[in-house]
């Protein structure tokens, strides 16, 4: 390797020129190095085979890069690898800044040893939490998580009484601006708290009136600080948000429901939420043989346009694949699997998709007469306008609104029919006038066949009074049928004691312990998807509410017995009392192992390390704490991130995020290849702010890894705490550095597409590919991840002959 003097590398200003003066010094020793470029941020992977002594390597490499005089460059982050490791064993920042101190990152990747940590340069974000129920000392912890060397997490709590029992370990060490003890709802404790100078307030507290009245005073002290609140009055919610502004309010309860209930089907489904006007579905399952979808397929091609693969789990030896391709990546949930790998029946996958929007057949099949009928009334109803649209709209919504007023409406429907078929065959066929047609019709609706055709004279053919016996008889059983039962209406709604009781499902069906908030949503999320559901609360105050549900009041132990335990699918016990859920969750584990079964457990508890003493107590059982579960949430929504939903994958949490992209964010210019691989998330949808682009969709759900994110785009992922940390403080884990060799094509038609095609997916420069590919044969360095690389050489290999290998 030529030696460049740090004139011309701080000239060149290139990760390529800075990974050259680097590897002189570090390729002796063992040591091969990466570089990547962001804004005023280096990314420098180091890569060993042996431990060596981590002080004396950043002590090395920040005097050769200060050695440089890069003006433009603030911060570098060392990420330490070991050969063959895919992700970085331990990482450090250096700030480049003039009279700047080396500081360590309090990541869990390691410190070396013996280096000052005061950082004079160093962010300070502030955060109040106001109540530290169980739900706020989640938060507290989950927001310390966002620290590091370059950004300070400042956290100060107010709680109403003082306590020694905290469900988080050392919490008061993660409080830097201490605890209030006091009233949060009032003004002057706010401002001892310092709520001026706070980013982010999050008001968590078990009173919703109190946490209200704060958040209102909050906006009132501090013009621009983010406003996060635990409330359920969706109304109410609204309207503050569009008053107070930077505000948002979610319900510990609420995120949670779906995880209980969708453990609990064990289908498979993990996920189910709402993405614009589409509704996605993550689903866990085992590959059949034969499946069309995801049988026998290279990994690579599950990102389909309907879905994407997450993660996959070989039952067998995994096919081998090059040696290059073995990702460094940025996230233990996702994306470990290499893009050659061949997926087999048996193997298990986890993917996202788009869940079917439009009604088929079958289902229509499967709804009642009522809601067919509203289908077709709904097609017709479009192509009605104006005031006639709205009036049909409200005498369609007051006819569904109660059943006997559609039974009504069938009858008059029926009865009308067929008093217009008898008046017009006594009229053509007995020679009747229309006024003895129409009302010896009307006799005819009662019953009165014998009246008619008794009391007159004339004489008529026997086709006539054979089709009039028809329409007697039809009228017996629909006319004078819907009159019965619209007095059996009458009668049951005041003597509701005589209304027989739904019967209980005896196989297959789900035990819902418990109705409360949790236990409200999970019961309308499963009667959504029709499945058969038995409830059990030991109070009737919201029973009510759960029509066509079979429900038990009273002790949820005693009542047991009655559910069939022996033969459920799953029992989900969401109360209040997580002992009760521990019992109940016992008692259903025995009655099935009776039987020889095995019977979904799902336990709802309130503190995370009881949590896991369940996990491994009974394997089997999924122990899922709300609050735990919820902080993620309100944590992300303090960042100003928007959370449309959670789900549990690979015993982590998983939030959907949404970003409104600003100018000046980290995310502006990368491609979806860079955020994906380098933050390790997973994008699911993509909408340009513009109107076109160049002919590309402007809203795109799992969107190409070529796509480029720019300010004003709306942009949703699956993400991680971590993820949501590495956003936040743009701390990207850098690609490998890839040398791609290009030999001169026969016919030269090809090369501008496959210039096109290199500035696409590597994210260089246009110009500059172009260019590479009218001087063919030739050879460029690119900083690529694995799955970009794979899939260049995929590209170019179609039209050219090109080798693209790894320099480290």
């Amino acid at each position: 390797m030529t030696q460049l003097s740090p004139t011309e590398l701080a000239q060149l200003g290139e990760p390529g020129a800075i990974a050259s003066l680097l590897n002189l010094h570090l390729q002796p020793q063992g040591i091969s190095v990466s570089v990547d470029r962001e804004d005023t941020r280096l990314s420098i992977g180091l890569y060993t085979t042996e431990p060596i002594d981590r002080t004396y390597l950043v002590n090395l490499v920040k005097q050769q890069l200060r050695s440089l005089q890069l003006q433009t460059v603030k911060t570098a982050t060392l990420f330490g690898y070991r050969t063959g490791d895919f992700t970085p064993g331990w990482s450090y920042r250096i700030s480049l800044e003039p009279m700047s101190v080396l500081s360590a990152s309090d990541t869990s990747l390691g410190h070396p040893q013996g280096e000052a940590t005061a950082n004079p340069s160093q962010v300070v974000d502030h955060f109040l939490v106001c109540g530290l129920g169980s739900l706020g000392q989640y938060c507290v912890y989950n927001l310390t998580k966002f620290a590091s060397s370059e950004v300070q997490i400042h956290i100060t709590a107010i709680d109403r009484a003082p306590s020694d029992n905290w469900e988080v370990d050392n919490l008061p060490e993660m409080l830097a601006g201490g605890l209030i003890i006091g009233n949060y709802s009032k003004e002057e404790v706010l401002l001892k708290a310092g709520i001026q100078r706070c980013r982010s307030v999050l008001i968590v507290g078990s009173d919703e009136n109190d946490n209200i009245q704060t958040a209102i005073i909050a906006r009132r002290l501090n013009a621009q600080i983010g406003i996060v609140v635990r409330s359920s009055r969706q109304n109410l919610n609204q309207l503050l948000k569009q008053q107070l502004g930077n505000f948002l309010a979610l319900e510990p309860t609420e995120l949670p429901a779906g995880s209980f209930a969708l453990t609990g089907l064990d289908k498979g489904t993990l996920g189910l939420f709402q993405v614009g006007d589409r509704r996605l579905r993550v689903v866990e399952q085992a590959i059949q043989p034969g499946d069309y979808r995801f049988d026998n397929f290279p990994a690579y091609l599950l990102h389909r346009k309907t879905h994407r693969l997450l993660t996959l789990a070989k039952t067998d030896p995994p096919t081998p694949v090059p040696a290059q391709f073995h990702p460094v990546l940025a996230s233990t949930t996702f994306f470990q699997w290499q893009p050659q790998m061949v997926t087999k029946a048996g193997d298990w996958i986890t993917f996202i998709e788009i869940a079917e929007s439009s009604q088929g057949v079958s289902q229509l099949d499967r709804t009642s007469w009522h809601q067919a009928l509203h289908q077709i009334a709904k097609t017709f109803q479009k192509t009605m306008e104006g005031s006639l649209q709205q009036k049909w709209s409200r005498f369609w919504n007051w006819m569904q609104a109660q059943q006997i007023r559609q039974i009504v409406s069938l009858g008059l429907l029926v009865a009308t029919v067929l008093w217009a078929l008898g008046a017009i065959v006594l009229k053509f066929g007995g020679g009747t006038t229309w006024k003895q047609a129409v009302f010896a019709s009307v006799i005819l609706l009662l019953g009165g066949y014998g009246d008619v055709f008794g009391g007159l004279n004339d004489e008529f053919p026997i086709w006539v009074m054979l089709i009039e016996l028809i329409i007697t008889l039809a009228s017996l059983l629909f006319v004078l049928g819907v009159i019965g039962l619209v007095a059996d209406h009458m009668l049951s709604s005041r003597l509701t004691f005589f209304r027989p009781r739904i019967p209980i499902p005896k196989r297959n069906h789900i035990v819902l312990i418990g109705l409360g908030r949790i236990g409200q949503r999970v019961a309308a999320l499963l009667k959504e998807r029709r499945e058969p559901l038995l409830v059990i609360t030991d109070s009737a105050e919201h029973a009510a509410a759960l029509q066509g549900i079979p429900v038990l009041i009273g002790d949820p132990i005693k009542l047991l017995a009655q559910t069939h335990l022996a033969t459920a699918r799953s029992v989900i016990a969401v109360t209040d009392d997580q002992m009760v859920n521990l019992e109940a969750a016992l008692i259903a584990r025995n009655a099935a192992l009776q039987t020889d079964r095995e019977v979904e457990l799902v336990i709802r508890t309130y503190d995370q390390a009881f949590s896991d003493s369940l996990m491994k107590f009974l394997p089997d059982a999924k122990a899922l704490c709300a609050y735990a579960l919820s902080a993620e949430a309100f944590v992300g929504a303090a960042f100003g991130e928007n959370i449309l939903g959670l789900f549990r994958l690979n015993q982590q949490t998983v939030l959907v995020v949404e970003y409104c992209i600003n100018r000046g964010d980290t995310l502006v210019g990368k491609l979806l290849a860079e955020v994906a691989y380098g933050y390790g998330v997973v994008p699911i949808f993509h909408g340009k702010k513009r109107t076109s682009v160049e002919g590309e969709a402007t809203d795109l759900y799992m969107p190409p890894d070529e796509r480029r994110l720019d300010a004003g785009d709306r942009f949703v992922v699956l993400s991680t705490i971590n993820g949501l940390r590495r956003i936040e403080q743009g701390e990207r884990v850098p690609p490998r550095l890839w040398q791609l060799t290009v030999q001169k094509p026969l016919n030269a038609a090809f090369l501008l597409e496959s210039g096109n095609n290199l500035s696409r997916i590597s994210g260089c420069e246009l110009k500059t590919a172009r260019a590479f590919m009218q001087q063919l044969p030739g050879t460029i360095e690119l900083p690529l991840y694995d799955f970009q690389a794979f899939r260049l050489q995929q590209e170019l290999g179609k039209q050219l002959s090109v080798s693209l290998k790894p320099l480290e």
